[in-house]
């Protein structure tokens, strides 16, 4: 029943959540939807712009249950990357202030980073996983990380890395590209000031949303960098909007945000809701590793922090990866490699089907 609702899946091995999930029938239809009446009906006049307003807020409000986080907490945006650069961008920054990351930080962390070190002269240190809890000293102003690595698919453990950070008067900003959707998550128990959210992954939303989670006390030291009108209250310059929808950057697209929206109620709508579909996820990851640890061939990644859907691994005799990717995509087989690594990465989902995993085996 899952796998009818996502035509993309048909023929191939769909195994690149972590890049781009299927998109849901619910999510396309709501899309078709909202750009066939965007056509047919005008689109100024009271009631236009009450639908688009509600359906922003009705997709801020789901981004939130996904992450344990109130609707006022949450503003939405194009992209994780987008929800990095705007926190990162919103603080006020002095020479010689420390950001820490990690050596394994995907570019949507990294190149904000680079910006800032450029503008205004902060020093941007990477360190490795293991020792970035003891990297944490006085000159830290931010910890920025990813919770779950793009490489290898580690969890890094947040609530302590919170707790340290904290305790030298630094904040932590993280990373939920591939987390959201793929593990269960608490972003307020996670103990950071900024939890980012990609919707076109794990969510299972279109190219261009995604949303990011502000604390409350963080809200107001935090500066708008992409002011707008829908920012202001009742559009007054100078009076930012209660709460982190001052942080969105403007006129969203209303195609985009409909699918968004529609993408994150239709799995709340299955049975047992986003609980069981990320139960689903894990479950059939961890199929998936048994299979693979089968492959004489095939070397996991030593997983480290919970587990979750999205796997590395290496096969023996193959040391070009980028090749052995568009080899495999040839069987229809799709997945992807990690640059400047040994990797291979592939990421299951709740739809993911053991021959799935066998088309993968058998191509190799």
């Amino acid at each position: 029943m899952i796998r009818d609702e996502f035509p993309s899946l048909r023929g191939v091995a769909y195994l690149n959540t972590g890049t781009n999930g299927p998109l849901p029938r619910a999510a396309f239809e709501a899309m078709c939807d909202e750009l066939e009446r965007s056509h047919r009906e005008p689109r100024i006049g009271r009631a236009a712009f009450e639908r688009f307003l509600g359906d922003r807020e009705r997709a801020r409000a789901a981004a939130a249950r996904v992450i344990a986080a109130q609707p006022e907490q949450m503003a939405l945006t194009r992209s994780t990357s987008e929800g990095v650069a705007l926190v990162l961008s919103g603080l006020d920054w002095r020479r010689g202030e420390e950001v820490l990351t990690t050596t394994e930080e995907h570019q949507g962390v990294r190149a904000p980073l680079d910006v800032l070190a450029r503008r205004f002269g902060i020093t941007v240190r990477e360190v490795p996983a293991d020792a970035l809890l003891d990297a944490i000293g006085e000159s830290t102003r931010m910890v920025a990380v990813s919770h779950v690595l793009w490489t290898t698919g580690r969890v890094l453990d947040l609530p302590a890395l919170a707790e340290r950070a904290h305790a030298v008067g630094a904040q932590l900003l993280a990373d939920g590209a591939q987390s959201a959707g793929n593990i269960a998550v608490d972003a307020p128990a996670t103990g950071a000031d900024y939890y980012t959210v990609s919707g076109q992954k794990w969510l299972l939303g279109p190219q261009g949303s995604g949303a990011v989670w502000v604390r409350d006390d963080r809200i107001d030291a935090l500066w708008p960098v992409l002011a707008n009108y829908l920012g202001l209250e009742k559009g007054q310059v100078g009076e930012f909007k209660h709460g982190a929808a001052r942080f969105d950057p403007g006129t969203l697209d209303p195609v985009t945000v409909a699918g968004f929206r529609a993408a994150l109620e239709w799995v709340e709508g299955l049975p047992g809701g986003r609980a069981a579909w990320t139960q689903r996820t894990l479950d059939n990851a961890s199929a998936a590793r048994r299979r693979l640890a089968e492959d004489p061939r095939v070397r996991l990644a030593e997983t480290q922090g919970e587990p979750n859907a999205l796997i590395a691994f290496t096969v023996e005799g193959e040391d070009d990866t980028e090749a052995l990717t568009l080899r495999l995509a040839e069987q229809n087989v799709l997945l992807r490699f990690i640059p400047g690594t040994p990797w291979l990465r592939l990421s299951v989902g709740a739809f993911t089907d053991p021959s799935e995993i066998e088309a993968l085996l058998a191509a190799l």
